[in-house]
């Protein structure tokens, strides 16, 4: 749990927050916490207010802000996409009376609590107004965690509903949400309702419900060639297609892994951690560990074949030649065969 939470939670409110980020859970949590320690439920209709910077001007969500409250104490308004603030420029033409904000920054009244809502990774530090803005407000970062603090973030929402599960199934969890916060705490919330009775969330449970994304099933699909195990590769494949999922896309999400499995292995030979590849990458730290195990399974060689090969299939898919679904099935037979050559 974030310490700006607890903060909250106690009702030690500040005039002005600043969430920044791009993770959906923390910041939908952190909005509903300061909507119900704030304002009483009656009041949530007369006092809150969630407005899109997108589409007014700054000055009218201050203005906001300086009016009263009615029928209770405190107003709450949400200021939502301040790209003024970043170095984004904003796709409509709303103009912003930033000396407005800056004022209010300096004096904010007593009686409203101003939130601003910015889904990026970063604002622009170089603006005096920015500098301004974090040194004012109670500023609650909504960054996607690494592998550890995702851990972390499962195992307090299990205790706190006071339940048990195992470290085998948040594992697991984490793999099939492929480390990724918000998707892991939705399917966490469906699991404990599932096992609301016996208040243990097994790996069964975790294996028999969290939904796979695409991208999932196409890394399971690379884990059962890996264990030269052909007929669970196909069966995950046509279990795609019934899904109505295209050739196409199967295709590029397969060539995407690929690479992903390429381009580790030659940073792996350059000294790289796979923190490090992630940071360069620009991919989930969590999906590199994974992938970084698929890797080892593959001889360089083996990986530009594959790609090669793709890149082929591709071409024949988008010029219509031959049979769409029956090419994915003979390049699954194709790269079980070059593995096996060299096993």
């Amino acid at each position: 749990m974030l310490p700006e939470w607890k903060q909250i939670r106690s009702k030690k409110i500040t005039p002005v927050y600043l969430i920044i980020g791009t993770e959906d859970y923390i910041i939908n949590e952190t909005k509903q916490l300061l909507i119900d320690n704030i304002l009483d439920g009656e009041e949530v209709e007369f006092n809150y207010a969630n407005l899109d910077l997108e589409e007014m001007p700054i000055e009218a969500v201050i203005q906001e802000a300086e009016s009263m409250p009615f029928f209770g104490d405190k107003r709450l308004v949400m200021a939502n996409n301040p790209l003024f603030l970043t170095t984004e420029k904003s796709k409509n033409k709303v103009e912003h009376d930033t000396a407005k904000l800056e004022a209010y920054l300096n004096e904010p009244v007593d009686y409203s609590v101003l939130c601003f809502v910015a889904r990026v990774e970063k604002l622009d530090e170089r603006k005096k107004l920015t500098k301004l803005l974090k040194k004012t407000a109670t500023v609650i970062e909504a960054k996607r965690p690494n592998e550890n603090e995702l851990k972390k973030w499962i195992e307090a929402k299990i205790s706190e509903n006071q339940m048990q599960m195992s470290q085998a199934a948040i594992t697991r969890l984490m793999e099939l949400t492929s480390g990724q916060l918000t998707t892991a705490m939705n399917e966490l919330q469906k699991l404990m309702l599932y096992c609301f009775d016996t208040k243990e969330i097994t790996v069964q449970d975790v294996e028999s419900l969290v939904v796979r994304s695409l991208e999932q099933n196409i890394f399971l699909l690379l884990d059962k060639m890996i264990a030269m195990d052909i007929g669970g590769a196909l069966r995950i494949y046509y279990d795609l297609l019934k899904q109505k999922e295209e050739p196409i896309k199967i295709l590029a999400l397969i060539s995407s892994q690929f690479r992903l499995l390429n381009q580790l292995k030659l940073l792996e030979q350059q000294g790289y951690s796979q923190q490090q590849a992630a940071t360069k990458l620009k991919v989930h730290p969590f999906r590199v560990k994974l992938a970084s195990k698929q890797a080892k399974n593959f001889s360089e060689l083996q990986l530009n074949q594959a790609l090669k090969r793709l890149a082929e299939i591709d071409l024949e898919m988008k010029t219509g030649f031959g049979d769409k679904e029956q090419k994915l099935e003979w390049f699954l037979f194709e790269l079980q065969d070059n593995r096996q050559k060299t096993v």
